[in-house]
């Protein structure tokens, strides 16, 4: 049974208060200097001070959003097995992530519950949930909603550790129930992908390209729909594929939270980087061999894929 122990979302969420602490006091500083004359309206569009962002603290909330999501991802799945905890408090963790994500991107959210419509006692019909970001919302705002949020996703850990103290043998860590189920001959590439880096894109052909050899086919985030995000379309090839492979060059934080998932998964990534790149502490211990090159990715990578399947494309069968 592979696990994620608690401890490790604690520390994830107290390190990532401090990211958005530093990220919201930022945002603060660009607006203030114009004053108070850019806080228009809570009726702006919904970019209207995303827009206004300059890109480098733009790029630092997608980062802390790809951070955020895999935790209450698996928040989410640890409420799920907690008898403490139930559909209502599974529904909080959505909304709490939901409105974190909006609230770093300067926009509210809001969520309105299903409702039948009534008329003097007679139900008329059935008016389904709805959600929206049309709105974008003041810094300030912004913060205060996150915060408040964030400390929603505290009170329903909190559930989940008094379970851990009434039942000291057991652990309550994310656990695999079942085997991972996969689809044979296939392979999920995870990497960085930046348009203004197109040697990148050779590199995830490459890897497409050895993995063809040996009759799987490999995708990458951007050959399926996806939002730019981590979302659970992701987060399902990560679970339903057979091969995976990590590309760690760059040092994307979404790369390492990607390989963290698949990890308490129980399911084994083959990890490569570009000769120079360095590694975080916590994939310190992995086999992680660097290439010069794109024919060097090719070779390492074709020797890889002989050891685990035990096939080698390049040798004939004698008929």
């Amino acid at each position: 049974m592979s696990v994620l122990p608690r401890s490790e979302i604690k520390e994830v969420l107290r390190a990532l208060t401090l990211d958005v602490d530093e990220y919201f006091a930022s945002v603060e500083n660009v607006f203030k200097q114009d004053g108070k004359s850019r806080y228009t309206s809570s009726y702006e569009p919904a970019n209207h001070f995303w827009d206004q962002l300059p890109p480098e603290l733009q790029e630092t909330a997608r980062v802390i959003i790809n951070q955020l999501l895999p935790i209450c991802a698996t928040l989410a799945d640890q409420a799920g097995s907690s008898p403490l905890t139930g559909t209502e408090d599974l529904q909080d963790i959505k909304i709490a992530t939901k409105t974190m994500r909006t609230a770093l991107r300067l926009r509210k959210y809001s969520y309105r519950e299903p409702d039948a419509i009534h008329d003097e006692g007679a139900i008329l019909g059935f008016r389904p949930a709805d959600q929206s970001e049309n709105y974008a919302l003041f810094p300030i705002a912004a913060k205060r909603e996150f915060e408040e949020h964030l400390s929603r996703l505290g009170g329903v850990l909190k559930l989940i550790e008094a379970t851990a103290s009434a039942n000291p043998g057991v652990s309550l860590s994310v656990a695999v129930t079942e085997p991972a189920k996969y689809l044979t001959g296939t392979a999920f590439i995870m990497m960085w992908m930046d348009p203004q880096h197109p040697e990148l894109s050779d590199v995830a052909d490459a890897v497409r390209s050895v993995f063809r050899s040996f009759e799987v086919r490999a995708v990458r985030a951007d050959d399926i729909e996806h939002e730019g995000l981590i979302t659970e379309r992701i987060l399902n090839e990560i679970r339903t594929s057979e091969f995976l492979f990590a590309d760690l060059t760059g040092m994307r934080p979404n790369v390492y939270y990607e390989i963290g998932y698949a990890h308490a998964l129980g399911k084994r990534v083959i990890l490569f980087r570009k000769s120079g790149t360095g590694l975080h502490f916590d994939l310190a211990g992995y086999n992680c061999p660097e290439y010069e090159n794109l024919r060097d990715l090719r070779e390492k990578l074709s020797k890889r894929l002989v050891s685990l399947t035990n096939r080698n494309p390049n040798e004939k069968n004698d008929i």
